[in-house]
């Protein structure tokens, strides 16, 4: 299982850095881009911080960074999830998480359903980042999980 989550973990990262390059060469100043593409990282900083019980307040889930905090952004969030399943002391992901959402609501989740959560979470809104982008005639990257497992 712990395999299987440092891949979908370096495919995530993999897919993010292709999709900042893209904003960078090209729509370096897209309010709606970004905002996107924001709202991808600020959710997986929130996640690894419910998970590690630490505050998630300094992010706000819609907030709008530069493309220059969004590329330390993608790079510490990439470099903490990595360095946490990499040192994660179980194969199994199943402790449960118990935190509350941006709404004030209670949840419980277990490491694995949120793991899971934030790669389709990121992957869903690539994919509005790529139909956005293909709107204003730019190519966007390709992000597909079989397309990075064939780069390796």
């Amino acid at each position: 299982m712990k395999k299987h989550f440092k891949d979908i973990l370096k495919f995530n990262e993999w897919a993010n850095y292709r999709v900042l390059k893209t904003l960078e060469e090209h729509a370096p100043e897209d309010q709606e881009l970004l905002k996107l593409y924001s709202h991808i990282l600020s959710a997986q900083i929130i996640w690894l911080n419910r998970i590690k019980d630490l505050p998630t307040s300094p992010f706000p889930v819609w907030e709008v960074y530069k493309i220059n905090e969004l590329s330390s952004m993608t790079e510490e969030s990439s470099d903490n999830w990595n360095n946490y399943i990499y040192e994660h002391k179980f194969e199994t992901f199943e402790e449960m998480i118990f935190y509350t959402n941006s709404e004030g609501k209670k949840f419980e989740s277990t490491i694995r359903e949120i793991v899971s959560h934030v790669v389709n979470h990121s992957s869903y809104h690539r994919g509005q980042i790529a139909m956005k982008l293909r709107e204003k005639g730019i190519e966007p990257p390709v992000t597909d999980f079989i397309h990075y497992a064939r780069s390796k």
